[in-house]
């Protein structure tokens, strides 16, 4: 990087001067689409009601003093563009204002000649041309459709707008580089696949650049050296403590490090500014300084890598971070100032408020139902998962990484019903699945006929009818339930977390088949959370309780005993019971 590089902020009414673009770049070539997403976005902006400024693309350039020019190394079809749209309120008002920039053109020099009349007689000539002319012809039509879409506007009115908002509220990132950057490399870096520069690249160049002599070669040099390895430290052990820190995916954040700066911007996920981030930075930069900003951005990396280290602070702000109930940010701002005693008693406050759920006068936890209730039992059980291995000290972590990467869904425990069982082949797996524990629950021969039945079909691939199909799975749930009685189907009883994939492969089948199917993946490495795990299992059950084949009566009670004494100092917090 250039260590003589000059970082801004630029109003577009503020730009003067003539911008060189050389041979090796291509010509004009933004689309219809593109030239009116940009003024959908300036109009937008411009009518706001509380009206704030508007930022487009970082410009970079060189200044070029012997020719008394800035080269554009990158920039040239957003200030392309809106030079034409200068150009068009200029001629459309009859207004003989000043504009202040100019282009010009290495291999096409008619280029800056045809930008001051624009006419379709010789659009057709080149490329550029056409490209130029279809542009303006655009910025027309696109006012036009305004002036549809509300009669009570003159054009007049939305010109001199939007003259006024580009001049005193539209703006740019003006990255200035120096003499020793080779603009060609540095052009091909930004456009091989539109590589735009990130809020993390410009922060850098804020943080590494010299501030009248704040910072010496050799603390730059360190500065360097401990981005390096931030950036290193975000991406390894599978991403696990990027899933500690946040539940977005991480292929969002090319520059790693981008995320916490975000957090100490408290950029928010609705942000619509781009670089809402750097001219945060910038602004405590100028400030504070860059060594008191870097000491800051350190502290609070440091800080998240001692609670990543420590078990219990690790799940419990993991288990927030993955409900999205808290972020990051909000527990370094809770963190600040408070020993570790009183930040664990607010995170605790935290946890227990995140299963603070509105309930039906009469109603406990217990009654909570999958078809109603469903994020509210995923958040529980996803609690449940993450204190128990606090409280048993298994010899695990909650892998909040494989948590976050793939889609959970609730699991029933035992079959829920054979909807999803809609086609002749997936009937007969359902069935071959079943058979081996229908036979273990007939060792005297009382389901001799069922099982006939079912071989019957399995051998010769065929199934009647869908009615008779339905009663053979009625048949098998039976011969593997307890009872007959289905109420507590949807309940927090009968749910567990899995991965939606894993969950699709066990939907509609009864206990015991689930329950062989979990251990075959658990033997194979597939991630069953651990109290799904010891669900199926029968972990929670009594031993002089356990009957291996069935989810029965004092399976549940046994489970939601669990679940209640697990949860019982959040659940206390809130005056709330199973």
């Amino acid at each position: 990087m250039s260590t003589n590089v000059l970082l801004t902020d630029k109003l577009i009414g503020d730009i003067q001067g003539k911008f060189f673009v050389p041979g090796y770049q291509r010509g004009y070539r933004w689309t219809d689409t593109q030239v009116r997403t940009l003024l959908n976005d300036l109009w937008e902006h411009c009518n706001a009601s509380v009206q704030k400024e508007y930022c487009l693309q970082p410009v970079v350039v060189r200044h070029k003093p012997e020719d008394n020019c800035y080269e554009l190394i990158d920039g040239q079809q957003r200030f392309t563009t809106i030079l034409i749209l200068l150009l068009y309120i200029k001629d459309e008002l009859n207004q003989n204002f000043n504009i202040k920039y100019t282009l010009e053109y290495e291999t096409r020099p008619d280029t800056t000649k045809f930008l001051t009349d624009i006419n379709g007689s010789q659009a057709d000539d080149n490329i550029d041309f056409f490209h130029i002319f279809q542009a303006k012809n655009s910025i027309a039509k696109w006012l036009d459709s305004i002036l549809e879409n509300d009669p009570t506007l003159y054009k007049i009115t939305i010109l001199f707008r939007l003259l006024d908002y580009l001049s005193t509220k539209t703006k740019v990132i003006w990255y200035e580089v120096g003499d020793d950057e080779d603009p060609i490399s540095l052009f091909t870096r930004l456009n091989i696949g539109r590589i735009h520069l990130t809020n993390a690249e410009l922060i850098k160049a804020l943080l590494l650049k010299n501030y009248d002599g704040d910072v010496v070669d050799r603390e730059r040099q360190e500065r360097s050296l401990q981005w390096d390895d931030i950036e290193k430290n975000l991406r390894c052990d599978n991403d696990e403590l990027w899933y500690f820190i946040t539940s977005k995916k991480s292929d969002g954040y090319p520059t790693r490090i981008e995320l916490l700066f975000d957090m100490m911007a408290n950029k928010k996920d609705n942000e619509r500014d781009r670089y809402f981030t750097f001219f945060w930075f910038e602004n405590e930069i100028k400030q504070r300084g860059v060594k008191n900003v870097w000491e800051d951005i350190l502290r609070n990396f440091l800080q998240i890598k001692e609670w990543y280290a420590d078990r219990v602070m690790y799940h419990k702000i993991g288990y927030l971070i993955s409900s999205d109930s808290a972020s990051m940010a909000d527990i370094l701002n809770i963190a600040k100032g408070r020993r570790k005693s009183e930040l664990l008693q607010e995170i605790k406050t935290l946890i227990a408020n995140s299963i603070n759920f509105k309930l039906k006068e009469g109603d406990t936890y217990s009654d909570l139902n999958y078809e109603k209730n469903y994020k509210e039992i995923n958040k529980l059980l996803l609690l449940f998962n993450v204190e128990s291995i606090i409280a048993e000290e298994v010899y695990q972590r909650f892998p909040f990484g494989k948590y976050n990467t793939a889609e959970w869904s609730l699991e029933h425990i035992h079959a829920q019903n054979s909807q999803g069982l809609k086609n002749k082949d997936t009937q007969i797996e359902w069935i071959k699945m079943h058979i081996k524990s229908v036979k273990a629950v007939s060792p005297n021969g009382q389901y001799e006929s069922l099982l006939n039945e079912l071989e019957t079909i399995v051998k010769s691939e065929k199934i009647e009818s869908r009615g008779s199909f339905d009663e053979l799975f009625n048949a098998v749930c039976n011969a593997l339930s307890e009872n007959t009685d289905t109420e507590y189907i949807h309940t927090i009883s009968n749910m567990a977390l899995l991965s939606r994939c894993d969950n699709s492969a066990l939907n509609n089948s009864t206990f015991d088949v689930k329950r062989n199917q979990i251990i075959e993946m658990d033997k194979k490495g597939a991630f069953i959370p651990y109290c799904t795990k010891m669900v199926f299992l029968k972990y929670y059950t009594p031993s002089s309780d356990n009957q291996i084949h069935f989810w029965g009566e004092r399976d549940r009670e046994a489970y939601i005993s669990a679940i209640n004494k697990t949860l019982k100092p959040y659940l206390l917090l809130i005056d709330q019971t199973f």
